[in-house]
């Protein structure tokens, strides 16, 4: 009797655990089960020294309650807990207990029928009595109903063994343990193998129970790690995608795909399990990991697509099938184009038709007397080579970001101290100093020349002053990165103009005065470094780009001074 109090007092506080969980996933219902445990062990430890028949029966009629509501709890707990909570709605628990309910209808009266127990005697077992049952009709109907339900609330824990997820495996072994363990004791029970004759030794296997429930709440993260988002994660990845997704087998026959993929096969897929992938999939077997772009005419129009075909092995790398992803790109296709076109507008028509202006401006210069006029001419030619030069320098961008990083390095010295060299002489009283701390010359991608040739045009610009000076500082950050400065002496860089440049986007009102610092951005972002921007009105500008060192060079001196 002690040991079925002790139990009870288990079950109970670890029902206190569940219930302070809620309203996670499942907690409610593994309360609720706990909390019919503890009843079900503390009133038999009360039943079970009673004597008198009569007194004894009301305590025989309350334990059913324990054992018709503890099954329908599991199984509304296992589907919650699992993800499948579309399944625990009030109808479905109402529907749930209307076998319990006849049931304990027949329990509560049935020392007036014989449909749950055809006799009932007590009988002496040492120091306790017990009840001798013959089982009824209606008996096996509610103990049939309870094992069915515990079975499939038991099967999908089952399923959970075999997943990928060590703590769901673990999680599902405890309460595998907390519901066999005395399903186990009622099975040695019900067909009179018990060693302790007509006791029955279900409600003393509810210790196991609580102590598994307590390891699996306590010591396995029961509801800090549910496998609810394992469970619809096929909902909302897979079939919420909206790029299909076809898996076929070995035999190239399609077994399963989301719900995008009906349009691109033409069929729904049921219809579609089971056809040929080669006939029914576009871009299929031709789609490799770098992505094969077909073209689909679909009931949305004509769709392009980047088809990825992945292998699927199983643990052995024995090939079971294949996935096919394809990722629309139409948006992508459509966005090149309309880029492409206003591109070559730009580099060509527009830069083309500013040349004509500008030299229809300077030949008005030279045949005009009125000091106005040519002023006037004058400014139409300047502002047409600026429209030109924005060509040239989007032409530049281009250029820059289509260099493949398969492109040999440059000398970093060597450009630089050319640079410096063709900026002497575009900008004769303009004073340029450099600052070289590396004990040894640097190799950088090909994109630092341009950058550092606009920073360096941005720093004797027009608008700045008369015989600016502009000071260059090289320090090596690290054996792998290296950082530029240039700075100079002229106005500072607006906060608006760096601000677009920060947030990558030009609006109406925000936007920057040209091209070139774009150019400075997206090249230094190409070879995988950083700009950093300090303005004052006072001292200037100091733009730094930070960008990895492709290698360093050191000459033969160097090296034999290193060793």
């Amino acid at each position: 009797m002690s040991l079925l109090l002790f139990a009870a007092v288990i079950a109970a506080v670890v029902a206190v655990f569940a219930y302070r969980q809620r309203p996670k996933p499942g907690a409610i219902w593994l309360a609720l089960l706990l909390a019919g445990v503890a009843w079900w062990a503390a009133v038999y430890a009360v039943e079970l020294p009673i004597t008198p028949l009569p007194v004894r029966r009301p305590f025989m009629k309350l334990q059913w309650l324990g054992s018709l509501s503890i099954p329908v709890f599991w199984l509304l707990f296992s589907l919650e807990y699992t993800g499948r909570d579309r399944w625990v709605n009030p109808v479905s628990v109402a529907g749930l207990f209307v076998v319990p309910t006849v049931v304990a209808g027949l329990v509560f009266t049935f020392e007036h029928h014989t449909l749950l127990y055809r006799s009932v005697e007590l009988v002496q077992n040492g120091d306790l009595y017990a009840v001798e049952h013959v089982f009824g009709p209606a008996f096996y109907v509610g103990i049939g109903y309870s094992y069915l339900l515990t079975l499939v609330g038991s099967a999908l824990f089952v399923s959970l063994l075999a997943g990928r997820s060590p703590t769901h495996r673990k999680q599902s072994l405890a309460l595998l343990v907390a519901i066999v363990a005395p399903w186990l004791g009622n099975l040695v029970y019900i067909f009179d193998v018990s060693l302790l004759a007509d006791v029955d030794p279900t409600p003393m296997a509810f210790l196991v129970t609580g102590v598994a429930s307590f390891v699996a709440l306590e010591q396995l993260d029961l509801f800090e790690a549910v496998p609810v988002p394992d469970r619809i994660a096929r909902d909302i990845v897979i079939d919420g995608m909206y790029d299909p997704v076809v898996v076929v087998d070995n035999r190239d026959r399609i077994v399963d795909m989301n719900t995008a993929a009906t349009t691109i096969v033409g069929f729904s897929a049921q219809t579609a399990l089971g056809r040929n992938a080669n006939e029914t999939v576009p871009g299929f077997p031709e789609g490799t990991a770098d992505g094969e772009t077909v073209t689909v005419d679909s009931p949305e129009g004509v769709r392009h697509f980047d088809v990825a075909i992945s292998a699927i092995e199983d643990a052995h790398g024995r090939p079971l099938g294949q996935v096919v992803t394809m990722r629309d790109v139409t948006k992508r296709q459509h966005d090149e184009q309309r880029l492409n076109v206003l591109n070559r507008v730009l580099r060509h028509n527009l830069r083309n038709e500013m040349q004509v202006v500008a030299g229809c401006a300077e030949e008005l210069q030279s045949r005009l007397d009125d000091e106005a006029d040519v002023a006037l001419a004058t400014t139409i030619a300047e502002s047409a080579n600026e429209v030109s030069e924005l060509g040239d320098t989007a032409r530049e961008i281009e250029d820059l970001l289509e260099t493949p990083e398969s492109t040999p390095a440059i000398g970093l010295r060597d450009t630089i101290d050319r640079l410096l060299d063709d900026a002497e002489t575009e900008n004769p009283g303009a004073v340029f100093t450099l600052q070289w701390t590396p004990d040894h010359d640097i190799r950088c991608r090909r994109p630092i020349e341009p950058v550092l040739r606009h920073l360096l045009e941005a720093a004797t610009s027009s608008n700045r002053p008369p015989n600016p000076h502009v000071r260059l500082f090289v320090a090596a950050d690290t054996e792998d990165y290296v950082s530029i400065t240039v700075a100079d002496d002229g106005p500072p860089i607006s906060d608006a103009e760096r601000a677009v440049l920060e947030t990558g986007a030009e609006t109406p009102l925000d936007h920057a005065s040209g091209l070139d610092l774009w150019l400075v951005l997206w090249g230094t972002r190409a070879m995988g470094g950083s700009l950093d921007f300090e303005s004052h009105s006072d001292t200037g500008n100091a733009v730094t780009v930070h960008v990895p060192v492709v290698e360093s060079v050191r000459s033969n001196e160097q090296q034999a001074s290193a060793e």
